[in-house]
């Protein structure tokens, strides 16, 4: 089946914070060692790049059960220091290119929503401390649905605010969970590779490496 073309004239633009708009998984990354270091185990980087996207509720098990442990992921994170540190301390930069593509975005009539599995409020302190704050019109963080991604309710309640429908939708996404969340929604999505934690993503209608590129 052929790909669905993306939108003629884009009204909203869609875009996953963690790894997509922000350096934020290598942080993350540094904060899970602690916890496999408390298990006693060494995950490959894929393993570990597993994580990337999720809310963790499936994909912890899943990587303790490959090294012949049952850990839920409320032990997991028991043991891991708790995510808000990187969104309020670390040094965190938008990536490359990212501001200048929003703000082309807007001036060509797109609204913009930050569609996350971050709790909402530090998805608005993120990108106060950022700069891009400014640019987004509305945050979906992991606290305003029942279900995160790949569910497509993350996508679908950002639409509803938007007062969008999906034809008229563009989503960039930088893992599997995320494009399958907003593709299940019946967004066109761009699948972004440059984040530091790059991830295979085949089902993306499109693919980019830099923000950079989209802003030229």
């Amino acid at each position: 089946m052929d790909k669905p073309l993306g939108p003629a004239h884009i009204k909203a633009a869609l875009f996953d914070f963690d790894g997509t708009l922000a350096d934020t998984e290598r942080f993350g990354i540094e904060l899970d060692e602690e916890a496999y270091a408390y298990y006693g185990i060494t995950p490959t980087e894929a393993e570990k790049a597993s994580l990337s996207g999720t809310d963790g509720l499936e994909s912890i098990p899943a990587l303790f059960h490959a090294h012949g442990l049952g850990v839920s992921a409320e032990e997991f994170f028991a043991h891991r220091r708790p995510s808000d540190v990187i969104y309020q301390e670390l040094p965190i930069k938008a990536s490359p290119g990212a501001r200048e593509v929003m703000r082309r975005l807007r001036a060509a009539g797109a609204r913009i929503a930050v569609v996350s599995t971050t709790r909402h409020a530090l998805v608005e302190t993120v990108l106060g401390r950022i700069g891009l704050a400014d640019l987004v019109d509305v945050v979906i963080g992991g606290d305003d649905v029942e279900h995160h991604k790949p569910n497509p309710e993350p996508y679908a309640r950002a639409l509803e605010k938007l007062a969008t429908t999906p034809a008229e939708a563009v989503a960039f996404e930088d893992s599997p969970s995320g494009v399958a969340s907003a593709q299940a929604a019946g967004v066109y999505t761009f699948g972004f590779t440059g984040s530091c934690v790059p991830q295979e993503l085949p089902a993306a209608d499109e693919r980019f490496h830099s923000f950079e590129e989209l802003a030229k």
